[in-house]
């Protein structure tokens, strides 16, 4: 009976001449950088929305949506945001994820979600840009200047 079954999957196969169309490349375009991280001092780590770990965070480092920061006690980074270059500072003993952003039409737009901690933030530009701060119990929008503990 076992033989069988082998001799039966490898009819399946496909023959020298026909071989399996190769996989398409994908046309979608690498996402872009959502912020990246400056300032870092002490513990800083991030989780990518992609792995499982986390990893020590470095200046410069660029995050993306749906990744996570967070901080140790006396740690601190600023997530600098490319869209706008408004600036977000991550206080220590916080955590904190770049939320998915949905565009609106003449307004530059940051999505975050304070799961822990302490963030302040700064606009450059109120007029012309928007901070949504998602918490676990609450959602705050500003235009100016938030603090949020």
């Amino acid at each position: 009976m076992l033989l069988a079954l082998a001799l039966s999957a490898s009819s399946l196969g496909c023959s020298a001449e026909e071989t399996p169309p190769a996989p398409a490349l994908s046309t979608r375009p690498a996402p872009a950088p959502r912020a990246h991280l400056k300032g870092v001092k002490g513990a800083v780590q991030i989780k990518r929305a992609t792995e499982d770990d986390w990893s020590v965070a470095r200046e410069g480092l660029a995050l993306f949506e749906n990744d996570k920061v967070r901080t140790e006690l006396g740690a601190g980074a600023d997530l600098v945001f490319a869209s706008d270059g408004g600036t977000v500072h991550l206080g220590g003993d916080s955590l904190i994820g770049i939320a998915e952003t949905r565009p609106r039409p003449g307004q530059q737009r940051t999505d975050l979600t304070v799961l822990r901690g302490r963030i302040d933030a700064e606009l450059e530009q109120p007029s012309k840009q928007s901070l949504t701060v998602t918490t676990p119990a609450a959602t705050i929008q500003a235009g100016r200047e938030i603090v949020f503990q």
